[in-house]
């Protein structure tokens, strides 16, 4: 059993650092760089962009079973009942989780749209709409998967 939860743990953690971590890299680097360039960088990040989606999904899934797994074996965890600190924590993490999951796919369906034959290029006012929308959200998955951080480090404690 203790090994079956180790394997969680570890593959928990490598799905958020692949989540996170590409998404960081993409705010951090990709994107300035596509924006100070011009339209035919731009294309190639959103190409980029859009086969990072596999990772994300991939990871997505691992992090709901493994999460699912880790909150069974717990000792401490009880359906629907918040009475301590560590199942306050967890509700709230479960809840940052879900909105990562909802502009995850945002994102994904925004990226869609900059990739198809309708999005003229990257040059029309709603591709631009949308480019900046797709940057807003990956900024707000960061800041709720830094969130998630800090919870599960309080859950530790």
């Amino acid at each position: 059993m203790d090994f079956l939860l180790w394997s969680c743990r570890v593959l928990h953690v490598f799905s958020v650092v692949v989540w996170l971590g590409g998404l960081m890299f993409q705010n951090a680097i990709i994107h300035p760089i596509a924006e100070a360039e011009g339209s035919e960088v731009r294309a190639t990040a959103a190409r980029m962009s859009k086969r990072f989606l596999g990772f994300v999904w991939m990871s997505v899934w691992t992090i709901c079973v493994t999460g699912v797994l880790m909150m069974l074996f717990d000792k401490r965890f009880v359906w629907f009942q918040y009475g301590d600190r560590w199942s306050i924590l967890l509700g709230f993490k479960q809840l940052v989780f879900v909105l990562m999951v909802f502009y995850a796919y945002g994102y994904a369906r925004m990226l869609r749209y900059l990739l198809s034959p309708s999005s003229n290029g990257g040059f029309d006012e709603k591709t631009d709409m949308f480019s900046k929308r797709i940057h807003q959200f990956r900024t707000v998955s960061i800041f709720l998967g830094i969130v998630a951080l800090l919870l599960s480090a309080a859950m530790v404690s």
